[in-house]
C-alpha cells in the first residue's frame, strides 16, 4: 500500500510521462520522449542510439502495458499506474528491474560527455525532456549532490532514485529530485 508522500510523487512521476496531459499514458507518451531524447543528443531515426533507445523505449512500454493496462485499453491511467507502482515498490526484484531500465536511459542519453557522472546541466536536460521545467534544476541540484562535487555518480543517482519511491520522510532532499510535487 503506498503512503500518500509515496502518492504524490508518483502522481509527478506519472505527469512526467503524460506528453499530452491527458491523464493516461499510452504509447505516443513513450514516442514523445524517445523523439526529445533524440534530439537532445541529435540522433537520427537510423542511428544505432536511436535504435537501441527506440528497442529499449518500446520494451518498457510493453511491460508497462502489460502489467499495468489491467482494463486493455493500450493506456494506463493514473490509478493503474499507481496500482502498479505498489507491485513494484514491494518486490525488490521487479524495482531493481524497473530502475536499471531509468538508470540506463539516464546515463546513456544525458550524460554527454559521458563521464559517468551527472552535471547540473545534464539534470536540467532530463527535466526538460521529461515535462519539468529546467529552471528546477538549479534549485534541487545542489540538494542530491549530497558530497559537493557539482556531479551525481550512478550510485548517488540509484540512492536517491531509491529515496525518492520509498521515502516517506517529506524532508528527504530525493523528493524533489524531479521538481515540486
Amino acid at each position: 500500500m503506498l503512503t500518500e508522500l509515496q502518492t504524490r510523487k508518483l502522481t509527478k512521476f506519472f505527469s512526467m510521462h503524460d506528453a499530452k496531459f491527458d491523464g493516461a499514458l499510452a504509447y505516443q507518451d513513450f514516442e514523445n520522449i524517445i523523439k526529445k531524447l533524440a534530439a537532445l543528443r541529435h540522433w537520427g531515426s537510423r542511428s544505432p542510439r536511436y535504435q537501441i533507445l527506440l528497442n529499449n523505449c518500446n520494451r518498457n512500454w510493453e511491460e508497462l502495458k502489460r502489467d499495468a493496462d489491467i482494463t486493455h485499453n493500450k493506456k494506463v491511467s493514473l490509478e493503474e499506474w499507481l496500482s502498479y507502482y505498489s507491485i513494484i515498490l514491494n518486490d525488490e526484484e521487479k524495482y531493481l528491474h524497473n530502475i536499471h531500465f531509468f538508470m540506463e536511459l539516464v546515463f546513456e542519453v544525458f550524460d554527454k560527455d559521458e563521464d559517468g557522472k551527472i552535471s547540473q546541466a545534464e539534470w536540467a536536460g532530463i527535466l526538460s525532456v521529461y515535462n519539468v521545467s529546467p529552471v528546477y534544476a538549479p534549485r534541487v541540484f545542489p540538494k542530491l549532490d549530497t558530497n559537493q562535487d557539482g556531479f551525481l555518480s550512478k550510485e548517488e543517482v540509484l540512492q536517491l532514485i531509491r529515496e525518492f519511491f520509498y521515502s516517506d520522510n517529506p524532508d528527504v532532499p530525493a523528493n524533489e529530485m524531479f521538481g515540486p510535487y
